[in-house]
């Protein structure tokens, strides 16, 4: 049953995303051809190219912000509006809610940020006929890496769990929040911003507290390695993970209020 929430959300949700993030390849191809033609000396071409760049750079934050709000309103919608009612009938356990709607939204989002990178990297650092060269450079100094030095491989290695542990935080963080508006009777999306700006407050008053914490040891022991700082990524992103799941699952299971 995982299995078919996963498809059915993938299908509820790629008619709109692959669009957007189409838009990214599109807009940093006419952009990569423009900032390559010689059109020095022509005013009117080099206000076409300054509005391409603009257009790109507006495209990139479209995609990032429209898709994140459009799944916010997605699982809004389909959790605990209309849809909701459909979703909540159906034999499913509120576990295979939960987890087949966070991991094609955390999905979602690993796709946007990667085809923001390479767009940023073909526009800017390199010509397409590099990609295939760069690419296998990556691959090699990440071998080579490997074989020369395992402690460094490993520390990559967390980062890169660390932040994609802290990706799952941050969609569980709304999914707790909207879960938690459902409590209002009147103005449930209201209630959920007010639960997100004060989960954020809570978040940075941890944050500071932490780096107090680490600016009292470098000052007592003069030493500090960055080599760790995954350590505390993951660590509080597996925290948080574990809070706005259980959040979540206990509003729906205990606490769901359809209207």
């Amino acid at each position: 049953m995982l299995g078919k929430l996963i498809k059915y959300e993938w299908q509820a949700t790629w008619k709109l995303l692959v669009p957007v993030n189409l838009l990214t390849l599109v807009t940093s191809f006419f952009t990569w051809i423009t900032w390559r033609l010689d059109v020095k000396g022509s005013l009117a071409m080099d206000m076409a190219a300054v509005m391409i760049l603009l257009t790109y750079v507006l495209s990139l934050f479209m995609v990032l912000i429209g898709s994140a709000v459009y799944l916010v309103w997605h699982f809004y919608t389909s959790t605990y509006l209309d849809q909701g009612y459909l979703l909540h009938t159906l034999p499913v356990d509120k576990h295979h809610i939960i987890i087949a709607k966070v991991l094609v939204s955390t999905i979602w989002i690993i796709i946007s940020m990667f085809l923001i990178y390479v767009s940023l990297f073909l526009v800017f650092d390199s010509d397409f006929k590099d990609w295939g060269f760069w690419v296998f450079e990556v691959l090699r100094s990440i071998a080579t890496e490997a074989y020369s030095d395992v402690g460094s491989m490993f520390t990559a290695a967390m980062g890169i769990i660390a932040l994609i542990v802290g990706m799952f935080a941050r969609v569980l963080k709304v999914t707790a929040c909207i879960s938690l508006g459902q409590l209002s009777a009147d103005h449930k999306l209201l209630t959920s911003f007010g639960f997100f700006f004060a989960v954020q407050i809570i978040q940075q008053i941890l944050n500071t507290i932490y780096q107090v914490a680490i600016l009292s040891i470098i000052n007592r022991t003069g030493e500090f390695t960055y080599d760790t700082m995954w350590e505390y990524s993951l660590i509080t992103g597996l925290i948080y993970v574990v809070v706005f799941y259980l959040i979540t699952w206990y509003m729906m299971e205990k606490k769901l209020n359809l209207d």
